[in-house]
Parts: structure tokens; sequence; C-alpha cells
């Protein structure tokens, strides 16, 4: 099917991030001549009209973007699409969650999502066929849209979508593994020697505040905990242990991105 170019977001056209795919094959080509590109080589990329030109002339039949940590992030969903055609229930709460550009992946069975946010990490795959990357990586761009059209801002979406999909996986890459959240308690022993009613969360400072608090609020909502109940412990967390504290304000925002996302 090739990629419909005309559906590409100037967002994404204005910037010199552009390679090709073939339609049997995921590896990166060259949109300005034979040989592959490399998601790590800046000389291997070219325009968007080097891209469409290649793709309109037959000499490719997919166009790529290139994620290269500058504040676009990509979520990739497999298997979005069920045996009746139907949307997951997951993939649509991302969807609705980032109200930012989305489309069907070159299998027809998933989707990607591209939005402007930031990670904490380069990129991770949960494996259970959700990725997300801010660099290093590329789509295939195919163009057929789902919902929404252009790239829109929507960091809170992809905090929540990390809380709730990728705080356990630990290391950076795309090969999964289970590891600690982003924030966990400690159980141990009180000073006397015995088991903590309560478990002890470790104190947490700088930028890594809002997305420990994130971390926190996704376990709780994981757990079933209701959004009434998890304002306040969210607010008894940050006064106890973020230092310094963040505002009310952002709390109560933290806890309406987590449990606006399906569970």
């Amino acid at each position: 099917m090739g990629t419909l170019i005309e559906a590409v977001p100037e967002t994404l056209r204005s910037l010199q991030r552009w390679v090709c795919a073939d339609g049997g094959s995921k590896r990166p080509m060259l949109c300005f001549g034979d040989g592959a590109a490399s998601v790590s080589n800046p000389s291997t990329w070219g325009t968007f009209e080097q891209a469409a030109a290649c793709v309109e002339s037959g000499a490719r039949e997919y166009a790529g973007f290139v994620f290269a940590d500058d504040g676009l992030v990509g979520i990739d969903i497999d298997g979005a699409f069920g045996p009746d055609g139907m949307l997951s229930p997951g993939a649509v709460a991302a969807i609705r969650a980032c109200r930012s550009y989305t489309e069907v992946s070159k299998s027809g069975r998933g989707i990607h999502i591209i939005c402007r946010a930031t990670l904490p990490f380069r990129g991770r795959a949960n494996g259970a066929g959700w990725e997300i990357y801010r660099d290093a990586r590329y789509f295939v761009i195919t163009g057929r849209t789902v919902m929404y059209r252009e790239v829109a801002d929507a960091q809170e979406a992809v905090d929540a979508i990390v809380a709730e999909r990728f705080s356990d996986v630990q290391r950076d890459g795309f090969r999964g593994g289970r590891g600690p959240r982003i924030w966990s308690p400690e159980w141990g022993l009180d000073g006397n020697g015995r088991v903590r009613v309560e478990p002890l969360w470790p104190d947490v400072s700088s930028g890594s505040r809002h997305l420990s608090l994130v971390s926190y609020c996704g376990q709780l909502w994981g757990q079933g905990c209701p959004e009434r109940q998890m304002l306040p412990l969210a607010l008894r967390q940050n006064e106890r242990h973020l230092k310094p504290p963040l505002p009310d304000d952002e709390v109560a925002q933290v806890v309406r991105s987590v449990t606006r996302y399906r569970r």
C-alpha cells in the first residue's frame, strides 16, 4: 500500500529526519540513493521531500521517520486490533489520552502514536506488545490515520502510560525484562526490629519528583484505588517524601493524568 504522503503532518515534514523502507522489511534505507540508512547516523537521513519523491517514484514503498531526542515521542502498540477489527480498550485509552497523530502500522495490526513529550529513558519495550521511545529508533510511516492527524503536546498522557505500562521495565532498550518500579516502597524492619506496618518510601529530590509521583499513583490505580482516595494519598507522599514538595495543583494534575487512563 505504501505511505500516504499527503497525510503526513507538517510537524514531521519540517524535520530532516527521513529514511525509507521496503514493503517486506523494517530495515531503514536511504531516501536519496541506494544503501541502508542508520537511526544513529544523521548523515543518512534526508528531507521529507526526498523521502516523498522516493516513494512516489516507486523506488521504495514507505517513508520512515527517525526519533532523535528533540521532544518527540513514539508509542508503538502491536496487536492493537482484535480479530473483529476493533481496537483494544488499552489502545483506545492511549489514543484518547494522547490526542496526537495516530496511524495504523504497516502490518495493519498495530498503531503508532507520535506526540510532543519527553521520557526519562531513551526507549523501552514492556514484553507485552508496547514500545515507547524518544531516540535512536524509527517508525515506518503509513499515513493511515486514526482519529488524530496532527502532532500535539501529550506529556501528561505519556507520563501516565509510562507509569502504567513501563514502570516495571528496568533498563533502556527493547528486549523488555522485569525490574523495580520507578519509585518503590521498602518494607524492612523498624528501629525495634519489627516489620513495618507501613512501607517506607525513599525521599526523592530534583527532576525525578514528578515521574516518581506518577509511578506511585500508577501503582495505586493499577491496584484499584479510586480517584477520590488517591489525591489525599498523593498529597501526603508529596509532603513527606518529595524534596521540595510539588505544588498541590501539580499533584492534582498527576492524579488526573493517571486516572483518566483506563485500567
